[in-house]
């Protein structure tokens, strides 16, 4: 058994020695760095840190409740990526019901329960804007489907091209991205995860 596993087993046995405390302390502060940093790239127009703190408490819920006893990996770095994949998606579903939420306020009735819930002015500074990307319909159309595909591999398969081919072309791609401003740099990372959700929500 790996010197990993160990850890793992003792900290699901009792968190509150020194050793399994500082280990659970690292595991919990990784998910928290990973849930804001999601919400940051991600949603911060739609989910607020003290939702994203509930994701993250969600995620250890998670954890030690049944997903730890399930992990197999040898390494921090599996690790890492496990919980990594765990927060991306408990966040991304806190995503989904708050746009579930929107939803239902847009339709409907949706006045009537603004005037309970909140004010317009601040519904309006909730609203979800599609930025203005600085790249090619060319390209956008290139990212799409490479979104579309979730991978380079499903694309290149898909449209009969090497996987080098599809490698080559994203590396073109984030070329001309670095040579725009900062401002339309965050505009295309804003554009290419707003693009991604609404795949995921399909």
């Amino acid at each position: 058994m790996s010197d990993l596993q160990q850890q793992l087993r003792s900290l699901l046995a009792d968190r509150h020695t020194p050793e399994t405390r500082a280990f659970f302390e690292k595991i919990l502060s990784y998910a928290d760095r990973r849930g804001h940093t999601v919400r940051r790239r991600c949603y911060a127009d739609l989910l607020t840190s003290d939702e994203v703190d509930e994701a993250v408490a969600e995620v250890l819920r998670c954890l030690i409740t049944g997903a730890l006893a399930r992990f197999r990996g040898e390494t921090l770095n599996e690790l890492f990526a496990f919980v990594r994949t765990i927060t991306d998606r408990v966040v991304w579903r806190a995503a989904q019901k708050k746009l579930r939420e929107r939803s239902i306020l847009e339709g409907d009735g949706g006045e009537a329960a603004l005037e309970w819930h909140t004010s317009s002015s601040e519904w309006k500074a909730n609203v979800e804007v599609v930025p203005d990307v600085q790249i090619s319909e060319k390209d956008q159309d290139f990212l799409r489907a490479l979104v579309a595909a979730e991978s380079k591999v499903n694309y290149a398969r898909a449209h009969n091209v090497s996987r080098a081919a599809v490698t080559q072309r994203v590396q073109r791609i984030r070329k001309r991205i670095s040579q725009l401003e900062p401002k339309h740099q965050r505009a295309v990372d804003a554009w290419l995860h707003l693009e991604a959700r609404k795949h995921l929500a399909t």
